[in-house]
């Protein structure tokens, strides 16, 4: 019988059986979530075998007995493709990387340097996009440098998000959830537009129909909140009871984070004329660039990756009780321009 304890880390046995997690995902239909590598990636370092067995209603002995049949008879292979598919992420994000990289630099060719970069990203997972982010944020470049690569991701998150959405029935709760993406885009680049017509504005006594404009924007993403709490309160714990637990972490602290940065517009707004002209206008540029940029990859990621892990793990029983929920936390009104678009 193998050595391993109740706390040992999935990537613990991943390193001395790399095809442990194609072999659990043949074994049993439960554990189809392991043919997802990005998502096996993120999981692998904090997961331990307990948590995994209790996570997919069994006890720590029947996954050990598992997994030593699969050791014994020579059924656990050597992982090839999970070896494959990392290596290539890694490679794809190392690209990212020094692509983002080249775009901060003001010496170098943008124009070339974003082409290279439009051809990489068309073909990177959203998860490895973040993870390139968040590593070039801990090797010390800010936000402001990660904008820099904002309209070249932005020309080609539309296109990509809709070739890549699955038709989903209108009484699906992920029908509303998509709906929900579409009109806060709307308002976010609404925001967007907006703040940079102020750019031409000669003050506040000038600019009063815009921020006027721009304080009715800013209501309706209020009201949007309410895609969050639906999101963090009805899909976010059932993809966790599955395991699935490091995407909706992610996807929750992107929520904290637009919000915040929504309230702290909402509180300049609120306060006209605190500071000069041009220093706010300059503000809400630069707070609605970050602002359509991260829910840009917000959306990509829960569309792309949380979504599809949603339809493939969860059952008929909890996508019934996620409506029930849903429907007892209420929505917000959207607007026509989306319900237009089917």
């Amino acid at each position: 019988m193998l050595s391993y304890k109740k706390s040992t880390k999935l990537l613990e046995v991943i390193k001395d059986y790399p095809g442990i997690t194609e072999y659990l995902a043949k074994k049993s239909p439960k554990f189809k979530l392991f043919k997802n590598t990005m998502i096996v990636q993120l999981m692998a370092p904090k997961m331990t075998l307990n948590k995994i067995a209790k996570k997919h209603n069994m006890t720590f002995e029947k996954l050990m007995s598992m997994i030593d049949e699969g050791v014994q008879s020579g059924k656990i292979g050597n992982g090839e493709e999970f070896k494959k598919n990392v290596a290539y992420a890694n490679n794809v994000k190392e690209q990212v990387k020094t692509l983002m990289k080249a775009l901060f630099d003001e010496g170098k060719d943008v124009k070339e340097v974003k082409e290279k970069f439009k051809e990489i990203v068309s073909k990177a997972n959203p998860i490895i996009i973040a993870i390139a982010e968040s590593e070039l944020t801990k090797e010390g470049y800010s936000i402001q440098d990660l904008m820099k690569a904002c309209d070249v991701h932005l020309e080609l998150f539309k296109d990509q998000l809709m070739n890549s959405r699955k038709k989903i029935s209108e009484d699906h709760p992920l029908w509303r959830f998509i709906k929900d993406h579409d009109a806060m885009m709307l308002w976010f680049e609404q925001g967007l537009s907006t703040a940079r017509d102020m750019k031409s504005r000669n003050g506040y006594d000038d600019a009063k129909d815009l921020t006027e404009k721009l304080s009715a924007t800013m209501k309706k993403l209020k009201s949007s909140e309410n895609h969050d709490i639906r999101q963090e309160n009805t899909l976010f714990p059932v993809l966790e009871k599955y395991g699935v637990e490091e995407p909706p972490a992610i996807m929750w602290d992107e929520h904290s984070k637009m919000k915040e940065k929504r309230g702290k517009i909402e509180k300049m707004i609120s306060e006209i004329p605190s500071m000069p002209y041009d220093e706010f206008v300059n503000y809400l540029q630069g707070a609605f660039t970050y602002l359509v940029e991260t829910f840009v990859k917000h959306t990509q990621k829960e569309q792309e990756i949380l979504y599809n892990v949603a339809l493939d793990v969860l059952s008929k029983e909890d996508w019934k009780n996620i409506k029930k929920e849903s429907d007892k936390l209420g929505y917000f009104e959207l607007p026509m321009e989306v319900l237009k678009n089917g």
